[in-house]
């Protein structure tokens, strides 16, 4: 029988989680939430915590960090701290011997205040930390859990109004001109507007008289707001109601289609991947289109997409036949506009088709069985050796002649020489 014995400091249940509460919500611009975050140790002790919550600093801003009397957390590392500009609110701190094991614990909580509509998504960044009480200060954080909260405008205030071109307040729209027309409450003398980027202006008290609509002409790309209040009968101003009307003109900004493994391949199912960004409304979707360019069956061929189809990054092409292919994609923005880019694509037959059990499949469907390719290998290996084997005598022979020329030459010019002295010397004596 085996016995296994684990150190205390190894064994823990799961994972420690931050998560904040509460998870989504409404709210109105202006208005507050308290979000407050919290543990779960996951059965484990645990004797310190860091936490980073990032929130977007346009749409939410900290009025306080709150602690609780009851926070889990009672060794304060700093006080918590926060920043409006960056959107960031940091807790650090500790618990005293042994730690802490729960599956609620608050560790504090903050006041947010809506300053402007749309959506705020609020995370706990990956920097966050949950220490174990093992003397170690072993990580568990595993799990994190952020909230969402969608912020509006307040209810009207004062006269019920409406843009024409632009009725629902949560869309984007591409027409750049809109209409306000508006009910003049019974009593009401006057009414008093502006169209500014702030959700809750208060318009002032000079009066434009009793009219009931106004309209706008090319207005800028992004977020305005119509604010109206109404003067009554006995000479006070009302409360104002405020709308939104979101304008998007402009298209996404310019991308590149990315192909892999490469624009001209011999591979029949390459991967896209394409990204880009839109300055105001944001991406609502990529379609993407396949034509075959090059004339052959280019109404059969395999693959080519004569519609678009919605498509996710990265995306594997349908299998296609060989041949000229132009990829036409589209992004659209939440506005409905669009950027259009093209990417040249080829399929080109490889001369190795693929490899199998049966042997190599070359372009021509000829099949080149493994024995006859390990024959012509091994073929081709004794014929390399014999070749070597055929050069390396040669040069030793041409070595030989060589080494055997160059003497012969040397003694038929010695010998040359003397025979010139002898005649030299033979002439002297004569005289």
């Amino acid at each position: 029988m085996l016995i296994f014995i684990a150190a205390p400091w190894l064994v823990f249940a799961e994972n420690a989680t931050l998560y904040l509460k509460p998870a989504s919500g409404i709210i109105s611009a202006g208005g507050t939430i308290d979000l407050g975050l919290y543990l779960n140790t996951g059965g484990n002790n645990v004797n310190a915590v860091k936490a980073e919550i990032k929130f977007p600093p346009d749409k939410l801003q900290v009025t306080y960090p709150a602690i609780y009397d009851d926070s889990i957390v009672s060794l304060w590392v700093t006080p918590p701290t926060f920043s409006n500009s960056e959107g960031v609110i940091i807790f650090q701190g500790g618990m005293p011997s042994p730690g802490i094991n729960t599956d609620e614990g608050i560790i504090g909580m903050v006041r947010l205040r809506a300053i402007n509509v749309g959506q705020a998504a609020v995370s706990i960044k990956d920097s966050s930390a949950v220490f174990l009480a093992d003397g170690r200060g072993t990580d568990i954080l595993g799990g994190k859990s952020g909230a969402i909260f969608f912020i509006k405008l307040p209810p009207p205030a004062g006269p019920k109004v409406i843009a024409v071109n632009q009725p629902d307040p949560n869309r984007w729209y591409q027409e750049n001109s809109t209409e306000f027309v508006w009910e003049m409450p019974n009593g009401a003398t006057a009414v008093s507007y502006v169209l500014d980027n702030e959700p809750l202006t208060l318009p002032d008290n000079i009066s434009e008289s009793a009219k009931t609509s106004v309209l706008y002409r090319d207005l800028s790309s992004g977020t305005h707001y119509f604010h109206i209040r109404v003067l009554n009968s006995e000479g006070v101003w009302g409360s104002a109601s405020h709308l939104v009307v979101s304008i998007d003109t402009e298209p996404p900004a310019d991308f590149p289609i990315q192909v892999s493994p490469a624009p001209k391949t011999a591979t029949r199912k390459p991967v896209i991947s394409f990204s880009t960004s839109d300055r105001h409304s944001g991406i609502s979707r990529y379609v993407l289109r396949i034509i075959r360019t090059s004339q052959e069956n280019a109404v059969e061929a395999s693959g080519a997409q004569p519609f678009f189809i919605e498509v996710n990054s990265p995306f594997v092409l349908p299998e296609l036949d060989f041949g000229k292919y132009n990829l036409v994609m589209r992004t659209y923005d939440l506005a409905g506009n669009y950027r259009e880019v093209q990417q040249k694509l080829v399929i080109s037959q490889a001369f190795f088709r693929d490899f199998g059990p049966e042997g190599i499949n070359f372009r021509a469907n000829l099949i080149l069985p493994w024995w006859a390719l390990y024959l012509i290998l091994g073929g081709a290996v004794f014929l390399a050796l014999y070749c070597a084997h055929f050069a390396y005598k040669q040069h030793r022979e041409v070595e030989r002649k060589l080494k055997v020329g160059i003497l012969n030459l040397v003694e038929h010019q010695v010998s040359q020489r003397l025979r010139l002295l002898q005649k030299k010397r033979d002439e002297f004596e004569e005289r």
